[in-house]
């Protein structure tokens, strides 16, 4: 039982290795060298207002310079760049993304995962997953730390890629494809305060001119109960 145990952990940390060996080389490849440039950052500023709804969102939030947020599975283009308050961007690769970008003074990226969040209970005031929870390996554990670590009565910011139906594993990437029955239920024990659905057209995609794709981005704006 033990000899299958190592196994199977074997493989978990190989598939594990594979997906953020796959992450870090898109973002190397095609979006850091992009992102760095102030324009791009303007036009991702604009796919958020556009298309995340940020403005609705800041409206509810109303963060400001003591706000604390968190950003789970932040990348390189997080959504901190555009946010007040002390903020927090947490990845698995994060040490390495800083090899290839250099984040803003004024927000701390930090490596983890979403499924064992480091830190106390309730202490973010305001917690974002923006196209994260398909990354996961256990997207029902990462939605358990992420209301853990958001304080009672705290907003939670959930956006996904939305499928008609369950593709299972596309890419190493991707080890999820989120229906939208399967979102809700991962969210269900949170307050809903709004849901928004978006054309699916992705950052990169939007910023080079290219047309959506057939899927719907949900964008979810939550209360921690």
């Amino acid at each position: 039982m033990k000899a299958v145990q190592r196994i199977r952990h074997a493989i978990a940390r190989l598939t594990a290795r594979e997906k953020e060996d796959w992450e870090f080389e898109w973002q190397r490849i095609h979006w850091a060298p992009l992102f760095a440039e102030t324009q791009v950052q303007a036009r991702v500023l604009d796919y958020w207002r556009t298309h995340r709804f940020l403005d609705e969102i800041l409206a509810f939030v109303e963060p400001g310079p003591d706000t604390t947020i968190l950003d789970v599975g932040c990348g390189i283009s997080t959504v901190l760049h555009f946010l007040p308050g002390m903020r927090i961007g947490l990845d698995p690769i994060a040490h390495r993304y800083e090899s290839i970008y250099e984040y803003p003074e004024d927000i701390r990226i930090i490596s983890g995962y979403g499924e064992d969040l480091p830190f106390d209970d309730g202490v973010f005031d305001l917690v974002t997953c923006s196209n994260c929870i398909d990354h996961t390996q256990d997207p029902q554990k990462t939605v358990a730390e992420v209301a853990r670590v958001a304080r009672p009565g705290g907003s939670i910011v959930i956006t996904c890629e939305v499928f008609q139906e369950d593709r299972g594993r596309r890419n190493k990437g991707h080890p999820h494809s989120m229906t939208e029955r399967r979102l809700m239920d991962l969210v269900s024990p949170w307050s809903l305060r709004d849901h928004w659905v978006s054309p699916w057209i992705g950052l990169e995609r939007y910023v080079r001119g290219k047309s959506r794709t057939r899927q719907d981005e949900h964008i979810l704006l939550l209360t921690n109960r």
